[in-house]
């Protein structure tokens, strides 16, 4: 599937999970490697590696071995991985190409062309950080682990406060945001009836004109659930299909 749009285009691909790599002409952003083949990357090109946080299935200490002979990388980590870190013992090279993001915090860095790529975090409801990313007129937004987290069993104190919490964020991320294009939004499976309520809530307050579903755990099928049992938003879902899927925006 590719949608063409004149300027600034941009490649996603699926990889696993919560991971996607947004390929540009003057730079490349991989979200959240956990597994997967990463598509080959000219080894001249500017690269940003995001890591909203610490879980394993968000974060793989590999990405280190396979970035190891790129001149030119980025590592833009949540501030909670770095006690990962300090048990990797990497070379210092590599370490000072690695910025910990507190929730709340505005990072600006360039893309190989020397343009400015504008970062803003926001705090997850579960671990770390979620990314809103603004460059060439666009603002992408990686949801990390933040989203309406809610399970059989819990307590209804359980319930308010995670429903305060994430509703918090999501309504900040409105305010400072307002226009987003792309966003990468958990949609998982496991949360039985109320797993679309962090991407329907998401879709209410935040103008959001393309939506990539992720941490839906290998069950591809839980996309078109949602589109059919949620039709007012059917059409932002990018229909993935599996590892590698890729869609030109």
């Amino acid at each position: 599937m590719q949608i063409q749009r004149k300027e600034h285009a941009m490649k996603v691909t699926y990889i696993e999970h919560s991971g996607f790599l947004l390929e540009w002409e003057h730079c490349v952003w991989l979200f959240d490697y956990y597994k997967g083949t990463i598509p080959e990357i000219p080894r001249e090109k500017k690269i940003l590696v995001f890591a909203s946080h610490s879980h394993g299935d968000h974060f793989n200490p590999e990405i280190f071995e396979k970035f190891a002979g790129y001149p030119h990388v980025e590592y833009l980590f949540a501030s909670e991985i770095r006690h990962k870190v300090r048990k990797l013992d990497l070379p210092g090279e590599q370490m000072e190409r690695i910025t910990f993001l507190k929730p709340h915090q505005s990072w600006c860095t360039q893309d190989g062309a020397g343009e400015e790529i504008e970062l803003r975090t926001y705090r997850s409801t579960d671990l770390g950080v979620a990314f809103l990313v603004a460059y060439q007129g666009k603002k992408i937004y990686h949801a990390g682990d933040l989203n309406w987290w809610v399970w059989k069993g819990e307590s209804k104190q359980e319930y308010n406060n995670m429903t305060a919490n994430f509703q918090r964020e999501i309504q900040l991320l409105s305010q400072e945001a307002g226009h987003i294009q792309i966003a990468f939004v958990p949609l998982d499976p496991r949360q039985e009836e109320w797993y679309r309520l962090g991407m329907d809530y998401l879709l209410e307050q935040v103008e959001v004109d393309t939506v990539f579903p992720m941490h839906f755990w290998g069950d591809f099928s839980v996309i078109e659930r949602y589109k059919k049992e949620q039709t007012q938003y059917a059409d932002k879902l990018i229909p993935i299909s599996g590892e590698g899927f890729e869609v030109v925006l």
